[in-house]
């Protein structure tokens, strides 16, 4: 039987979430290098030294975001049960929704990411940040350590079993590909003002079904 979540910790995680739906709320659809810290923090009701606790640098929080965003993925793809092309549906139509209510999140997330020449590895959550985000799930351990890579490469896998992935790329090429669309396919909307970004995701997916 697992140990009960101490309060601390519940208090930690909840203190986290502050301080992001702050951000998220002040980025609007803006940007994230616009917005200060002592604005997150105000909005938050959580000081700075406690911020920079949880925040050595005030774009962790885009990497937490992701942290969380993808386990919330992975919790609507097993309550729905989608798989192969579905599920990658699911994946971006989840971006596309979650821009309308965060428009600049995702430009922000794309330009820090270019500026540090990196894909996020984002942090593992905590139990109890696990335990307040989806109290609901079982399986709460596997989920922790889930990433959008896995997340991808289960999806490609499905579709290569059901024959649906095109002849001219292997697995871990359309895994590649997946990452591109996930990022490039919505910063092309966005700079050719296509407001339907699943349109547009929809236009990329086309070279990798069968």
């Amino acid at each position: 039987m697992a140990e009960p979540i101490s309060l601390r910790e519940k208090k930690k995680a909840k203190t986290k979430f502050a301080l992001l739906d702050a951000a998220l709320e002040l980025i609007g659809d803006g940007s994230f290098r616009n917005v200060l810290v002592e604005d997150i923090c105000e909005r938050a009701e959580v000081s700075k030294v406690t911020f920079f606790k949880f925040f050595p640098q005030k774009e962790e929080l885009l990497i937490y975001y992701m942290s969380i965003w993808q386990a919330e993925c992975f919790v609507e793809l097993q309550n729905t049960g989608k798989r192969g092309w579905e599920a990658v549906r699911h994946v971006f139509a989840k971006v596309a929704r979650d821009s309308e209510k965060h428009p600049g999140i995702m430009l922000s997330l794309v330009s820090f990411l270019a500026e540090q020449k990196m894909h996020p590895c984002v942090p593992l959550l905590s139990e109890a940040e696990l335990f307040l985000r989806f109290p609901e799930h079982e399986e709460r351990e596997a989920l922790g350590a889930v990433d959008l890579h896995q997340i991808f490469q289960r999806c490609i896998q499905e579709a290569a079993r059901d024959g649906q992935l095109a002849p001219h790329v292997n697995e871990e090429e359309a895994i590649i590909l997946l990452f591109s669309m996930f990022y490039g396919a919505y910063l092309t909307a966005h700079l050719f003002h296509v407001s339907d970004y699943m349109a547009c995701y929809e236009l990329h997916l086309k070279s990798l079904i069968r």
